[in-house]
């Protein structure tokens, strides 16, 4: 299946991705062990980019500079990369660096320590560096001059020039990877083309006919399939998918669900396998955790916790996805481990989130919301700092005050639910699941409603007041089908008055004084948002509201195409990460429209 696209510089295999800047490759991944940045840059005088092509098989381009013409080539398969640099200038250099994971330049030295980087030249064209137990090789067709620091080393060689990089579990495995994508650069290209184009013909066939939806579905699946990823480790046992390969490089809970919901419906086993490394994950007291780090020593520098997983858990959507799961296929093996797995999670949720016993659910810390710096914790973060202790009482390890989240509590209904539904198959009580999950949508409806302004908001547990904050969480209500029909109607009004902005849906009201457009989740737009509510809307049988809103999101994806992490509310703009997982939930999207024949 040809898949052809302008503009973009991006490629990934297994655990390694590359970043083509202007000039040669900018950034270099392996897992989350090394992040070279810049692993390779081109110095010419008057470089320019002429053209460059993007498809299945890696990245071309031609580079005009003074004195002549420059040919790049890139490509990425399994756990190897190679760039090469051919032409007729001379003079030109190219220099790059190899260094450990890190988030920025000043984290370089703590990085490496934590990890235990150390790397080696055996010979004038190739580095050896190693950290927690992975390698990664980099070999170079000429000579080059090394520097080799505590941190990093850098290199620089004349063109032309060509560079593979592999990594593996052992420094000779990762040697005879780079050494054979050395030799064979097309080889390796081939079997990426090969390999992604297999794939993609297993997806289902676009639902559409027109064009530009055509491509955005091609390379939608593009982006999750190539987002899967294999690893020999620990914690991450079975295959999962990065979120994106270029940023976020470990599993995290919400997005899995998200990719398993997409995944359904390309194959059933696929989607189960995976949830399984999240369920594996779990720990003795019920909590699914938030993430599982491939490196526990960047586990460690950024939660402080000597593990693969941090202290937190995210949005509970496992149960969402587990029901799209078993409906597309029911597995009584799968379906077992996922009601006893989510029964202990639930669980969880009562004993160590929900301190005033009221059978609503509270995050205590905005990461584990998944809305990280949301303009909906402003004011639990305010209230905290005035008073850490009074929080921590019951919460000791609370970053904010409790905050018994719309979102949170649509999503535990819809878990208790489904664990009614299982349960007599598993010797479970249905009615304990039932009274549980229809408390528990009581409450939403009693506590968060506000019957003046025709919305519902999260409330501080400590008092039940309301947070004056409107977001697109209220949507779930709908989701969930918990909302009543008159509240249902006036939350379509402010769909159409408050969140209808260039991209729909920003993370905040458009009214709101903190609304920004191009901020994080304070205003942003993203693509489960806009899933959550389609499928809302589509419940509650608001046609025209779900079409204008699949239309909308549909056209301004279609553009590129694009799967970004987010998206400018107030103009449309692609933000955040590329080829990012869950923004393919437009997949679902699509399908579901196109067979009404609304697309």
């Amino acid at each position: 299946m040809a898949l052809v696209l302008s503009g973009k510089r991006e490629l990934c295999g297994n655990l390694i991705a590359a970043v083509m800047g202007d000039a040669g490759v900018e950034r270099l991944f392996f897992g989350e062990f090394f992040r070279c940045e810049p692993f390779a840059l081109v110095k010419a005088e008057g470089l320019r980019p002429l053209a460059e092509t993007w498809d299945l098989g890696g990245f071309r381009r031609l580079l005009a500079c003074r004195g002549g013409y420059l040919r790049e080539e890139a490509t990425a398969c399994g756990d190897a990369f190679t760039y090469s640099l051919a032409g007729s200038a001379r003079g030109v250099r190219v220099e790059g660096s190899i260094a450990p994971s890190y988030w920025s330049r000043e984290q370089i030295g703590e990085a490496a320590k934590l990890s235990g980087f150390r790397a080696e030249t055996p010979d004038s064209r190739t580095v050896v560096a190693h950290s927690e137990g992975f390698y990664l090789a980099v070999k170079l067709s000429a000579p080059a001059r090394f520097e080799v620091g505590e941190a990093e080393v850098r290199f620089e060689a004349p063109a032309p020039l060509a560079i593979a990089a592999a990594g593996a579990k052992s420094s000779s495995a990762a040697l005879s990877l780079a050494e054979e994508a050395l030799r064979d650069p097309l080889a390796l290209a081939g079997r990426r083309a090969e390999q992604l184009s297999a794939a993609l013909a297993r997806a289902p066939p676009p639902p559409a006919r027109d064009r530009r939806v055509r491509e955005l579905w091609r390379y939608c699946w593009y982006v999750l399939l190539s987002n899967r990823c294999s690893v020999d480790h620990p914690a991450l046992r079975k295959p999962f998918t990065m979120p994106s390969k270029y940023v976020f490089r470990h599993q995290w809970l919400w997005d899995s669900a998200f990719h398993a919901i997409v995944l359904s419906a390309y194959d059933a086993e696929m989607a189960e396998e995976e949830l399984l490394n999240l369920f594996h994950a779990q720990k003795p007291d019920g909590r699914i955790p938030h993430e599982i780090f491939l490196s526990k020593a960047m586990c460690k520098a950024f939660w402080g916790v000597d593990d693969y997983s941090p202290w937190t858990t995210q949005p509970p959507v496992l149960a969402v996805a587990v029901e799209r799961i078993l409906e597309r296929r029911f597995d009584e093996g799968f379906a077992k481990l996922a009601y006893e797995a989510l029964a202990r999670y639930d669980r969880w949720f009562s004993e160590r989130r929900d301190a005033d016993r009221d059978g609503l659910a509270a995050y205590i810390d905005y990461l584990e919301s998944g809305w990280d710096d949301s303009v909906r914790w402003d004011g639990a973060r305010e209230r905290f700092a005035l008073d850490p202790g009074r929080y921590r009482a019951a919460y000791p390890e609370a970053r904010m005050a409790p905050v018994e989240a719309v979102d949170l509590n649509c999503l535990l209904y819809l878990q208790r639910a489904l664990l009614s539904k299982l349960a007599p198959r598993f010797g479970g009580s249905a009615e304990a699941w039932k009274g549980l999950a229809e408390r528990t949508a009581a409450l939403v409806k009693g506590l968060m409603w506000d019957e003046r302004t025709g919305f519902f908001y999260d409330v501080y547990e400590e008092d039940h007041s309301k947070v004056p904050v409107k977001t697109p969480a209220a949507f779930l209500t709908m989701f969930a089908g918990i909302a009543e029909r008159d509240q249902a109607e006036r939350l379509v009004e402010h769909l159409y008055s408050d969140f209808w902005t260039t991209f729909p849906l920003p993370t905040v009201s458009r009214d709101d004084p903190k609304y920004d457009p191009t901020g994080y989740w304070r205003g942003r737009s993203w693509i489960n948002l806009a899933w959550f509510t389609y499928w809302g809307l589509v419940k509650y049988g608001f046609d025209s509201a779900a079409r204008d809103l699949a239309a909308r999101v549909v056209e301004l994806m279609a553009e590129g195409p694009t799967c970004n992490e987010n998206y400018n509310s107030a103009t449309g703009e692609p933000l955040g990460a590329p080829d990012f997982g869950w923004s393919t939930l437009i997949l679902d999207v699509i399908a579901d429209a196109a067979r009404r024949g609304w697309i």
